[in-house]
């Protein structure tokens, strides 16, 4: 082979090795950081594709059933005894027993206005009994309210796994945008903080539910 050649070759070599390395680094998340943990639960956050705004992944280790924990949040009338700083939930479309679209409304604090939030929600069983709920933005099924902001949701999943008869761990992972003219250094703790308030909250209320005591036909409990 003629050195002109090899030299060819060996630069061939390096410029697809470089490509690699190039679209390897490029296809890396951002780290997640720490906000808030303990034994039970876990607020991480990092940066997300869209300018701005930040992806939250929240963890929580709860006393409850599948059963319980799917009835105690769609049990809209409660809600604000939980979510950090909602108002009033309601239902806009009940598609199936296990899908459909609800708007959350939740309080202003100055210097922040009022907003609502409009999402299509739908849960199912995999085999492992785990239970996913994935939600997204529904913004189109109805106009914007003028007395408050539409929130946008990017990207909301939750996922619920059954670590004994009473006992579950979940994982809430979302990005919403709040809009408005709102400073990210000020949003960001906001949501950080009411994410972590939202986790005690249900470890508290969760188990203490009504809700415990009630089964459904749609989803296999652990044994």
């Amino acid at each position: 082979m003629s050195a002109t050649l090899a030299n060819f070759f060996a630069f061939t070599l390096l410029a697809v090795l470089a490509l690699i390395t190039t679209d390897t680094q490029a296809s890396e998340a951002p780290q997640w950081r720490s906000w808030k943990q303990n034994n039970e639960l876990s607020v991480v956050y990092r940066k997300s594709q869209y300018k701005g705004l930040i992806e939250i992944k929240a963890q929580a280790k709860l006393n409850s059933t599948l059963a319980g924990f799917i009835y105690f949040i769609e049990d809209l009338k409660h809600i604000a005894n939980w979510l950090d700083n909602a108002e009033s939930a309601e239902i806009i479309q009940q598609i199936t027993a296990t899908e459909n679209i609800f708007m959350t409304r939740f309080n202003g604090i100055w210097p922040v206005s009022p907003r609502e939030m409009l999402i299509h929600s739908r849960f199912w069983q995999n085999k492992d009994l785990s239970i996913e709920i994935a939600v997204t933005d529904a913004s189109n099924a109805m106009e914007k309210s003028k007395k408050a902001i539409r929130m946008k949701v990017h990207n909301a999943h939750w996922k619920i796994v059954p670590t004994s008869a009473n006992s579950i761990e979940i994982t809430y992972q979302f990005i919403v945008d709040p809009n408005g003219n709102i400073p990210q250094w000020l949003t960001k703790p906001m949501t950080l903080n009411g994410i972590w308030t939202t986790l005690n909250n249900m470890k508290e209320q969760l188990p203490i539910s009504k809700w415990q005591k009630e089964s459904r036909a749609d989803i296999q409990e652990f044994n």
